[in-house]
């Protein structure tokens, strides 16, 4: 549905509203997992029946509810930034996880992919139980939707594992934090279709130059985690680090346009850096954000980073 024409063409709201409903009606309704559509505010506006199975809530129970009383105190404020960052920084979307308080006190980790509808005015979200039993959801629990790269909840399961490995077999690990360089102007430009098309084909990218020495991660928007098990040496993850930052700025083709972007590479070693996975991508954020600060489209170690403010 061209919702860009029906705005400037049609003049009756009541239409539109009508327009509106009726699609998201049908996308309810045949969605095959958990969906909800969810207020700016954070209102449950509608829900299909597959909720009950899973949280024991019928979607008379959720709908006109806020989805802040059925997230876990301690994930809330990182739900909600996740949940403002769609519309602030203009990414379209995002997956997270986080404890979901069902019924009769019990509480299940659903994952969550979601999508800000600038036409709707809402969040339009799917949500898998990622405690499930069966193959194909945890399965898909783990995977980006959008990219099909494991999502932020395979990284919070996987990483911790990764350091015990590290931790016990005396090897060192590198963790790359990408921020890819110009995406909000594609997405303000080109639209969101465009912005998502580009979050594929630089996901595409980014496996063809990782292959099997590492395993990616979406984190939500355009940031992505590399994580790079065994890591010889400095030399070898700035080898990789180089050839990721040529891959991802070279130009792509996007609605008949050349379109230039890059990306900004923060690494963090494990354990010459951090010895936890929250502290761990904290360095590499770090050291991401100083690459952007010095002019974006590289890559720099936190060691360097932490060198270069001693001396200044």
């Amino acid at each position: 549905m061209d919702f860009q024409w029906l705005l400037h063409e049609c003049s009756d709201p009541y239409v539109l509203e009508r327009l509106f409903y009726f699609e998201r009606y049908a996308w309810l309704s045949l969605a095959q997992g958990m969906c909800a559509v969810i207020s700016l505010e954070g209102q449950i506006e509608d829900v299909n029946t597959h909720w009950d199975k899973v949280t024991c809530y019928t979607r008379e129970d959720l709908q006109g509810s806020y989805l802040i009383e059925y997230i876990h105190f301690d994930d809330r404020e990182r739900v909600l930034a996740e949940l403002q960052k769609l519309i602030t920084s203009d990414i379209g979307s995002t997956s997270f996880s986080f404890r979901f308080q069902c019924k009769r006190s019990k509480e299940k980790r659903l994952n969550w992919n979601v999508i800000f509808s600038p036409d709707h005015n809402a969040y339009f979200c799917t949500a898998t139980d990622a405690s499930s039993s069966f193959p194909d959801s945890t399965q898909l629990a783990y995977r980006d939707v959008l990219t099909g790269l494991n999502n932020r909840l395979a990284l919070e399961e996987q990483l911790p594992t990764f350091l015990a490995e590290a931790a016990d077999t005396g090897a060192d690990l590198a963790l790359f934090f990408i921020d890819l360089d110009g995406f909000k102007k594609v997405n303000d430009t080109l639209g969101h279709k465009a912005g998502d098309t580009l979050l594929v084909r630089a996901a595409r990218r980014m496996r063809a130059v990782v292959g099997e020495q590492g395993a990616i991660f979406r984190l939500g928007g355009d940031e992505f985690i590399v994580m790079l098990p065994h890591c010889k040496n400095r030399g070898v993850a700035a080898a990789l680090a180089g050839q990721l930052v040529d891959r991802l700025r070279t130009s792509y083709a996007l609605d008949g346009e050349q379109v230039k972007t890059g990306a900004s590479l923060g690494i963090a070693a494990y354990p010459h850096d951090a010895h936890t996975p929250e502290t761990l991508l904290d360095c590499a954020d770090k050291a991401m954000y100083q690459v952007k600060a010095r002019g974006k489209n590289n890559f720099a170690f936190y060691e360097d980073v932490v060198t270069a403010e001693r001396t200044d």
